[in-house]
């Protein structure tokens, strides 16, 4: 959803309470949501202010993610949610004033728009983005598959040795004196 800055009032806006809370779940729809195989928004609140021409931004979201575990392979429902504020100032703004600046944490949530509005999906798409993991684990005392006799080490026990296993650059090893 693409807003004029100019369209928003001098409350702020609060966008899925005027633009409908119906869209929601289509939100994220075209995002490569990887790790994950799927992601949607469950819910999300935008509120939209404007001061001196800067635009803040402050919402949260909850998501619901589908994927497999990376250590047993077993399916796994993600939630992901969190609160967040960031500031979007118009590109047009000098920028050489910005670089004498020294930077403070709370700075690093500024962002740039184009000056006469902003995409909400966008906004949302980063946050969601910042909050899928890098690893997908059923649980963290997950065991995983067993490299050896690929059973599934939380649903059963094998009596496999953990050096049974050949590496994947066992075979380099007798290469060395067949080049001589």
């Amino acid at each position: 959803m693409y807003i004029r800055v100019s369209e928003i009032p001098g409350g702020g806006l609060d966008v899925f309470a005027s633009r409908g809370k119906a869209s929601i779940p289509r939100v994220l729809e075209g995002m490569d949501p990887a790790p994950l195989r799927e992601i949607r928004l469950a819910d999300a609140d935008l509120l939209l202010t404007v001061e001196d021409g800067d635009v803040w931004i402050e919402g949260s979201f909850e998501a619901r993610g589908e994927s497999v575990c990376d250590r047993c392979s077993d399916p796994v429902t993600l939630r992901l949610g969190k609160a967040f504020q960031t500031i979007l100032t118009p590109k047009s703004r000098d920028r050489d004033a910005a670089t004498t600046v020294e930077l403070h944490e709370e700075d690093l949530d500024v962002g740039y728009y184009d000056g006469t509005g902003v995409e909400t999906n966008d906004i949302l798409w980063e946050q969601v983005a910042l909050e899928l993991p890098l690893k997908v684990v059923c649980s963290e005392a997950c065991r995983g598959i067993c490299p050896v006799c690929g059973r599934n080490r939380n649903l059963e026990e094998c009596s496999c040795v953990a050096g049974d296993a050949p590496g994947p650059f066992e075979i380099l090893k007798n290469l060395k004196g067949k080049k001589e």
